[in-house]
């Protein structure tokens, strides 16, 4: 077939009663987004109404051009608004520059909103943070976009930007599966070969400046229970977490765990 030379024929039959024809011309109209993104824009209305018609059956079809021509536009605000609407949709590993942008800045705002829940909870306020909007809930499509992301690249064995999303949102839990997963699962790099090597890279980056004051006494003592949980015992690692620990709450740590 000749190569498409304009989106207009395809633009028009979003405007049929038939919704087959209707999602023909979303599915067309995807793929050629960077080519007629400028043309596509003056639709966009009649596209958000897609969406937004709950018994259209491609709604997320819809959300995924929406969010494709306002990435192009620059709007990158509405274009993550879009991206979340279009759910699994939206491919996390399709390495274009799409897709990492918009990754981008639902990590930040992932990693924001889960600080602001971790200040509200232990009372602490990170760089003058506030915790005004602690309380209210994260869009649950956010969450599910940027775990996709996460067990992507945890199956990837890529388990330092993993780490470094699990610190900046607080999140204890994904720290702990990612120092122990180094064991089931060694990385490539050599901090990943096992979850004693993990351990060591960990202590020095959450000893660091990196690491706010108010989080770091917080993962020395995330650090202490997985040493204490090793089947073989690591006492110089253990000994030096401890001391860290003693360090931060202000007196000398307990030698007890070591006798």
């Amino acid at each position: 077939p000749a190569p498409l030379t304009s989106s207009v024929g395809l633009l028009a039959m979003l405007e049929e009663s038939e919704t087959q024809i209707k999602v023909h011309a979303l599915q067309k109209l995807e793929r050629v987004v960077p080519d007629f993104w400028a043309e596509i824009s003056e639709s966009l209305p009649d596209i958000e109404a897609l969406y937004e018609d709950e018994a259209f059956p491609q709604r997320r079809l819809a959300a995924l051009v929406a969010s494709k021509v306002y990435y192009y536009l620059g709007e990158y605000a509405d274009a993550l608004v879009f991206a979340l609407g279009a759910e699994t949709l939206f491919n996390v590993d399709e390495g274009s520059e799409y897709v990492d942008t918009l990754l981008a800045k639902a990590i930040d705002e992932y990693c924001k909103q889960h600080q602001q829940r971790y200040e509200a909870a232990t009372g602490s306020q990170e760089e003058g943070g506030s915790s005004t909007a602690a309380e209210a809930p994260i869009d649950r499509r956010l969450i599910d976009l940027v775990d996709r992301m996460v067990e992507s690249s945890l199956e990837r064995r890529a388990y330092q930007m993993v780490m470094g999303l699990a610190l900046e949102a607080r999140r204890t839990d994904l720290i702990e599966r990612i120092i122990l997963l180094c064991d089931a699962k060694p990385g490539e790099l050599e901090h990943d070969a096992s979850t004693i090597k993990m351990l060591e890279y960990c202590f020095g980056l959450f000893s660091s400046a990196v690491v706010p004051r108010s989080f770091r006494a917080t993962l020395i003592a995330l650090l202490v229970t997985i040493y204490r949980g090793l089947p073989a015992p690591e006492y110089l690692g253990l000994a030096r977490c401890l001391a860290q620990a003693g360090d931060a709450a202000g007196g000398a740590p307990d030698p007890s765990p070591l006798i």
